[in-house]
This record gives C-alpha cells, sequence and structure tokens, in this order.
C-alpha cells in the first residue's frame, strides 16, 4: 500500500458510517453518560467546576477512585487530596478528564481477571511514561498523549471477548519480525486492534487526531508521509518509546516494534539513539519509584 494511502484509509475508515455496524458487532461500548457530560461542560467557555465535581460525586465508586489515583506517586502532590474538588484545583480540568476516561473504560469493558492483569498495567504504564515524553519533548498537549496512551491498545480486550483463540493471535504479532501487528490480526480475524481502538476512542467523542494515532500505531510509513499530522506522528512515536521502556523495566531483551519502527521514530522526534536510551533509563526509574 502506497504511504499516502495508508493516512487517508484510515481517514476513510475513522470517517465512514459503515463502521458503526463493527462498532455493533465487536461490542463497543458506547461512550458512558459521565464522560459525555464532562465534555459537555469543559467545553464551555467558563467551565464550572462545582459542577464539574457534582457530575463526578454521583458515582460514589469513580469518585474514591479518583481520589485514590490522584493520591498516587504518579501525580507527586505535595499534599493530599481529600475532595473531588481540591482534585480539580491541583490537577486541572483536563488532568481529571483524562483519569475519569481511564477509569470509566475499565470498568465499561469489564475486563478484570488475571489474563488481562498485564494489560491494565501497561496500559497505565504506557499513558504515564507518554505524559512524560510529551511534557519532555513537547509538540503535543499532555493531556492528549496520555489519551492516546489509555486507547492505543484498547482494542486488544475488546478482541479477546470477541475471538477465543486472540490469545494465540496475539502470541504471533508479538513474536513476527517482518509483518506489521495489524497485518497479522488482520490475517486471522479480518479485524485489528488499531482499527477496534480508534473506533471505541471515536465513539467515545476523543479528538480525531488521537483516533487517527491510535489506528496508525503500528504502521510505521506514517513518519515518511509529509501529509500526516506532525502530531499524530509524534504521537506514534512516543508511543514506541514508551513501548521500549516497558519492555525494558519488563526485563525484554528486544521490542519487535522498536525494531519495526525505531530508527523512523527517532527521526520524527529528532532524538539520537543516546536521547531515547536517557528516555528509556528516566522512565523505567520511574516505574520503579511506582509512577504508574
Amino acid at each position: 500500500m502506497p504511504v499516502a494511502e495508508s493516512f487517508f484509509e484510515a481517514e476513510r475508515h475513522l470517517a465512514d458510517p459503515g463502521t458503526d455496524a463493527l462498532v455493533r458487532d465487536l461490542g463497543v461500548p458506547p461512550r458512558p453518560q459521565i464522560l459525555a457530560d464532562l465534555a459537555r461542560e469543559m467545553g464551555r467557555p467558563e467551565p464550572d467546576l462545582q459542577r464539574i465535581a457534582r457530575t463526578v460525586a454521583t458515582d460514589v465508586a469513580l469518585t474514591a477512585a479518583v481520589l485514590r489515583v490522584a493520591n498516587s506517586p504518579a501525580y507527586g502532590l505535595s499534599r493530599r487530596v481529600e475532595t473531588l474538588g481540591q482534585a480539580l484545583g491541583l490537577l486541572g480540568l483536563k488532568q481529571i478528564g483524562v483519569m475519569v476516561t481511564g477509569l470509566v473504560m475499565r470498568k465499561a469493558l469489564r475486563t478484570d481477571g488475571p489474563q488481562l492483569t498485564r494489560f491494565w498495567d501497561v496500559s497505565a504504564k504506557r499513558s504515564w511514561a507518554l505524559s512524560a515524553l510529551a511534557r519532555g519533548l513537547r509538540g503535543v498537549d499532555v493531556d492528549v498523549a496520555q489519551t492516546f496512551g489509555l486507547f492505543c491498545d484498547v482494542g486488544i480486550p475488546l478482541l479477546m471477548q470477541r475471538f477465543p483463540d486472540y490469545a494465540a493471535t496475539l502470541a504471533l504479532c508479538n513474536a513476527e519480525p517482518a509483518l506489521s501487528f495489524t497485518a497479522v490480526e488482520q490475517s486471522v480475524h479480518h479485524s485489528d486492534h488499531a482499527l477496534i481502538g480508534a473506533l471505541m476512542a471515536r465513539t467515545w467523542g476523543v479528538s480525531q487526531a488521537v483516533c487517527l494515532a491510535i489506528r496508525l500505531h503500528h504502521d510505521y510509513a506514517v513518519f515518511r508521509d509529509p501529509k500526516v499530522p506532525e502530531p499524530v506522528a509524534r504521537l506514534i512515536a512516543m508511543g514506541l518509546i514508551a513501548e521500549l521502556a516497558i519492555q525494558s523495566y519488563a526485563r525484554m531483551n528486544a521490542s519487535t516494534e522498536w525494531t519495526k519502527g525505531g530508527d523512523a521514530a527517532m527521526g520524527a522526534l529528532m532524538l539520537a539513539e543516546v536521547d531515547v536510551n536517557d528516555w528509556v533509563e528516566r522512565l523505567v526509574d520511574g516505574f520503579s519509584d511506582g509512577a504508574a
């Protein structure tokens, strides 16, 4: 497939009303009302913090989870947060929005269990790592990077629910040295987690840039396509560094995804190998300190 077609094909997929049938068939959960309410309020010229706090407070379990996460090492607050109002004041609307989205996503997918414990752990680490990379490398808003980290692989648990043999496919994808991850998925299931994740993100009202980055995050031809928006390419490149750090933290000696796209990602971010190694070391230290 020519490079330019890859990007335009992704745009077409996300805009095609026919994909709604695929969303229903694969059991993509609808956008929870609490996220719609938050998005509506946050989109106002002057958001009402009290109204946002009341919206979150309608769910007691969610409120408790928000306070627990806000007080975790990931946010490094100087004092303990006791109320939603304090969390909003200290973290800001965008951070609370990302936090609530991640917590609601886990609840909506109903995928807790031994098989997916690693998935949720990696999701948390990726989101935190992307926030650190966005702060350091710039070019992408921190909350946008975190949202990409949350939704990046969300298609995996959905495909696990849909296809009983998907775990075997996942093993094939992780071991494949040449073909793209999504090409292997398509050859077995006629679908892939990047497409499903992008469609879920679209359904949940996530920005177009993040949806496109999710759709294309295993298509490293994006780094050679001048038509791809820079934030999309930077998200995918930073995602590869985050993945490399997660693999390093898990003491895995190699990352097939970095082998496929690492050189192009460094070019997209204008980093040298020594810079990447420094970032990986910093991110691994953060993981070890309990930041994610």
